[in-house]
């Protein structure tokens, strides 16, 4: 690791009140949730083209429609 990321991590594990080890588990944690929530979103977004959801009403319209 270049000694000027090192040394960012040493400062700011320390400021977060956590080891190196702890600090860097944490970003691979948060990482690893935001590439879920990048899927999930992107599957909505395929879902509502297939659907041709625009709006709230449209979900209405979907979810009521066999009624």
């Amino acid at each position: 690791m270049p000694k000027r990321i090192a040394k960012k991590l040493r400062v700011v594990s320390k400021s977060k009140g956590q080891s190196r080890s702890a600090f860097i588990a944490s970003l691979i944690e948060k990482e690893a949730e935001n590439a879920r929530w990048e899927k999930i979103y992107k599957k909505g977004e395929e879902t509502a083209k297939k659907f041709k959801i625009t709006s709230e009403e449209d979900i209405d319209r979907i979810l009521h429609a066999s009624e």
